[in-house]
């Protein structure tokens, strides 16, 4: 009788154990898929470097002039 019941804490404290440590990597993948979106929606959220184009042309009489630039 007393081998069963050591065998049974054996046991338990076993499956204790495994318990734990399968809460922590629950625990840790739980994290790291909060900070992929946290991060991913950081991402989407940053501004978007636009590039501008401006045309302007000035007509006096017989002289024609287009002047471009190209701003940011």
């Amino acid at each position: 009788m007393d081998e069963n019941k050591t065998l049974a804490l054996e046991m338990m404290k076993e499956l204790k154990a495994n318990s734990k440590r399968w809460f922590i990597s629950f625990l840790v993948v739980l994290i790291l898929w909060f900070t992929t979106i946290g991060i991913f929606i950081w991402y989407i959220n940053q501004p978007i470097e636009e590039t501008t184009y401006t045309q302007s042309a000035d007509t006096d009489g017989d002289n024609s002039s287009i002047d471009q630039s190209i701003g940011e």
